[in-house]
């Protein structure tokens, strides 16, 4: 980076471009403390799908475990620690982090995971997290126009007015919501 490049920026550039801390720490958590970083704009939107990706997969993973108590038989703490334990290969604990994000969702879209799985699951990521600090999203709050469209949305659905519920649908999509339909009802996240 250099000044006189135009390439240089500072956190409050970055900040004022769109990113959050967060999306920022992610990406200088990724890099190696003995290989050359290179940090772009690119690199940024990366971190923030990566973080999208983890952090759906922590609100599936919540939304079963609810009350259920921890075991300690997830793999990720040893997948993690061992990584890290190899000269501090932080790739090879992202990797790690990635790949139980994968095996998550995958039993999860199976139905395959039981609520006291789920719950090992958040545990083993809070200890992992507490190494990272890259913590959870903070929490968007859904305007009332949003949540107004949402209902219409649920009221056509019941009606069996499925054009009416996907006119909805895209109505939102064009103000920045996307709607998830789980198990436990709709919902929707900010794209």
């Amino acid at each position: 980076m250099s000044k006189s490049l135009g390439n240089f920026f500072t956190l409050r550039d970055l900040l004022a471009k769109g990113f959050t801390g967060r999306e920022i720490r992610f990406l200088l958590l990724k890099a190696h403390y003995r290989e050359t970083f290179n940090f772009t704009l690119e690199g940024l939107q990366a971190a923030r799908a990566s973080l999208l990706r983890l952090d759906e997969c922590l609100t599936k993973l919540r939304e079963l475990a609810g009350a259920a108590q921890a075991t300690d038989d997830s793999p990720l703490l040893g997948w993690f620690s061992s990584a890290l334990d190899n000269d501090l290969n932080i790739s090879g604990a992202w990797g790690a982090i990635f790949e139980w994000v994968s095996d998550a969702n995958r039993r999860l879209a199976e139905n395959s995971m039981e609520a006291s799985a789920a719950a090992s699951a958040l545990a083993a990521w809070n200890k992992v997290d507490a190494v990272l600090g890259v913590g959870a999203p903070a929490e968007v709050e859904v305007p009332a126009e949003i949540n107004a469209l949402l209902e219409a949305r649920q009221v056509a659905r019941q009606a069996r007015d499925f054009k009416r519920a996907d006119e909805i649908r895209n109505e939102l999509k064009s103000k920045g919501w996307l709607i998830e339909d789980t198990p436990k009802g709709a919902r929707v996240k900010r794209i």
